[in-house]
């Protein structure tokens, strides 16, 4: 599976992705705002990689113009989603590089995944989330036209400590302009 937009290209995850993995997910800043703690070294990335990005849902985002993976989006369905109410349902997760914050990747990915997910998947409503102190996160949803739908906590045992989150979503009937 491979989709595209002028910048980027989305594809699935590869072995050989694990230390362009470990170099992004080891930053401090790309981690703990999503929810997940800093990679620790490269078998640690390697594990992940193996067991949580490798599958039919979640992408690499390539940067075009490098061919280097820049971030990771992916489309739960509704087996593997924490929000979906409905088969039709499904959840948007994402995370970018540290270098690569502030130059509409995010934006750009979530908007072509939004479209598959629509169009492709046939999905009527796809929901995401972001912890309240992840600006950068609140800001992508907006601009892809989520809506605000509930406020939801849990305690984290990897961060060791509650977190807080917006749950928002966005129906396959709405027209972005």
């Amino acid at each position: 599976m491979r989709l595209e937009t002028n910048r980027l290209i989305l594809r699935l995850w590869a072995k050989e992705d694990e230390q362009r993995l470990f170099e992004l997910a080891k930053n401090p800043n790309v981690g703990p705002p999503c929810g997940w703690t800093a990679h620790q070294n490269l078998e640690e990335s390697q594990m992940i990689l193996q067991d949580i990005l490798m599958n039919e849902y979640t992408f690499a985002i390539v940067q075009k113009s490098t061919g280097n993976v820049i971030g990771n989006v992916a489309i739960m369905p509704y087996c593997e989603s924490r929000f979906a109410q409905n088969e039709d349902e499904a959840e948007l997760g994402f995370w970018l590089g540290y270098p690569y914050w502030g130059n509409g990747y995010m934006p750009e990915a979530v908007e072509c995944l939004l479209e598959y997910g629509f169009h492709e998947l046939k999905m009527k409503k796809i929901w995401c989330a972001h912890n309240v102190d992840n600006h950068n996160s609140m800001r992508v949803q907006q601009k892809c036209g989520f809506e605000f739908h509930h406020d939801e906590d849990y305690y984290s045992k990897e961060l060791d400590k509650r977190v807080y989150l917006k749950v928002n979503y966005r129906k396959q009937s709405e027209k972005r302009g």
